[in-house]
């Protein structure tokens, strides 16, 4: 027999379950003005999604591997993209954007070549965006990133200097291990856009794990890095020094190889970050086995493996993970791309748990599923996908980046709010892994300006998609930057585009 209590807390997902729509997605490629002629080729973990010219509407930024040129498009504001008259030949591997400075309104991105095997290590390149004519300028010697090379894999930026410069982004270039000496190097930003060279203490130099991320695990603005193939995580104590400290945060025994693709999400709106972890055998080096994908909660600065209880499912081939409020009930759901067949949509139920949904995307059997990106690329209060099609290395399985448009029916239960998040009224810091709290009556949900997921290449989306469920009203914004300053705002009606703080 339940009390009044346990039996409401029994029904509540029931009824959040009869009230919420239902994503679906419509193949917009073409129409949306993707130039798929290319026809099969190579891709590598991306696509990139930032707003290079700062008109409020995210561009594209695809990779190719080493098939043909990388490719940027812009938003035309229309539901439709251009493509830039720009393009690299190489061998090209992520992508990774940042604001310069909170007094510059240009975006600079960073793309990470590949070293000959080690036997040519190349050194990143990166180009500046004029966000009033779209013109693209490679800055790579001005900024100063040629003192070292590597077999490049991607970039991170974030505070490595521990506040002496918060204005100023740093950043790490992971690499695959070199056939001699570092495998990992960092640059501090030292102004006037420029970088210089700088020793990372504590280990991370020689980790053999190409791959990284953030996260902030106990919400001190201090950023942590996640490594990976082989997740460990790294916490910085000083100015360009990082401990590994996975054995005092990850659960013991947790499966940590294997993992292609990392999503930050709060999926139980309690306010810190949880981690999805999408996981296959990626590389012949790797043991045979199963490698299944692994629902990390949060709980004070620890992590918790609650796979089974949350519903993730097993025996899976995830290659990449983007997390967003697809139905727009309020709760964070995740598109996880598979291998081979049908992707995987895990809507939230709003109770800790998921339910799976197939062939909302899918692949043919001529490819392989990559990765995809969330975004709202229309602003329609909708969040479709970008998504990337394509073996890493073979070309007889290839593909092309497609666009799904989320058609769900809008109604009373669909609505949404978006936050773009500017620079602080005192321009202390950049946007950059800001943290954005939305409460609307009983509803607390928590984003982070950056990546919605990151495989090989990071995005940077600095306005954040929130649902509301049959909400009409949102009762307060906070948006808090990595510095500590707070801006907000409140009663703010839905199904608008709220700007915090200064473009």
């Amino acid at each position: 027999m339940y009390s009044g209590k346990s039996l409401f807390l029994f029904t509540l997902p029931l009824a959040l379950l009869a009230a919420a729509v239902e994503p679906s997605f419509r193949d917009t490629t073409l129409p949306t003005g993707i130039i798929t002629t290319s026809g099969k080729v190579k891709k590598y973990g991306s696509p990139s999604i930032v707003d290079l010219d700062r008109d409020g509407y995210p561009d594209l930024l695809f990779c190719h591997h080493d098939s043909t040129f990388t490719e940027l498009y812009f938003n035309n504001r229309d539901g439709s993209f251009s493509k830039a008259p720009w393009g690299i030949f190489h061998d090209s591997h992520g992508f990774s954007a940042f604001p310069i400075s909170p007094w510059h309104k240009a975006m600079r991105f960073t793309l990470s070549v590949g070293g000959n095997f080690g036997m040519n290590p190349a050194n990143p390149l990166m180009f500046q965006v004029d966000p009033y004519n779209r013109s693209i300028t490679e800055v790579t010697n001005n900024a100063g990133i040629t003192e070292r090379g590597g077999r490049g894999r991607m970039a991170v930026f974030l505070d490595l200097s521990q506040g002496a410069h918060p204005f100023w982004p740093d950043v790490i270039f992971t690499n695959a291990h070199a056939l001699q000496g570092i495998h990992q190097f960092a640059y501090e930003n030292v102004g006037n856009q420029r970088f210089a060279v700088r020793h990372l203490k504590g280990g991370f130099e020689w980790t053999r794990n190409q791959l990284a991320t953030v996260t902030d695990i106990d919400n001190d603005g201090v950023m942590e890095v996640l490594s990976y193939y082989d997740l460990h995580v790294w916490k910085i104590t000083a100015p360009f020094h990082m401990v590994d400290v996975s054995n005092s945060v990850l659960p013991p025994g947790l499966e940590t190889e294997g993992v292609a693709a990392i999503a930050e999400i709060d999926f139980d709106n309690d306010g810190d970050f949880d981690l999805y972890l999408a996981r296959d055998r990626v590389g012949a080096w790797m043991p045979q086995g199963d490698y299944h994908d692994i629902l990390l909660e949060n709980r004070g600065g620890k992590y918790y493996d609650v796979s089974v209880r949350a519903g993730i499912p097993r025996g899976t081939k995830s290659r990449g993970v983007t997390a967003a409020d697809f139905n727009n009930d309020g709760f964070v759901d995740l598109h996880v791309s598979q291998y081979t067949g049908s992707d995987i949509m895990l809507i939230n139920n709003g109770d800790g748990t998921f339910r799976r949904m197939d062939h909302l995307t899918t692949h043919a059997a001529s490819t392989r599923g990559d990765h995809a990106v969330a975004v709202d690329y229309d602003m329609d209060g909708r969040v479709d996908l970008v998504m990337s099609e394509g073996d890493h290395d073979k070309v007889n399985i290839g593909g092309t980046f497609k666009i799904f448009q989320n058609n769900m029916p809008t109604n009373s239960n669909s609505n949404y709010i978006h936050v773009r998040v500017g620079n602080p009224w005192n321009r202390s810091c950049t946007p950059l892994n800001a943290v954005v709290t939305v409460k609307s009556g009983n509803l607390s949900m928590t984003r982070r300006v950056g990546s919605p997921g990151t495989s090989v290449s990071h995005s940077y989306v600095e306005t954040l998609h929130f649902g509301l469920g049959s909400r009409t009203m949102v009762d307060a914004i906070y948006v808090k930057y990595t510095n500590g300053y707070v801006v907000m705002r409140n009663n703010v009606r839905h199904g608008q585009t709220v700007v915090m703080g200064l473009l």
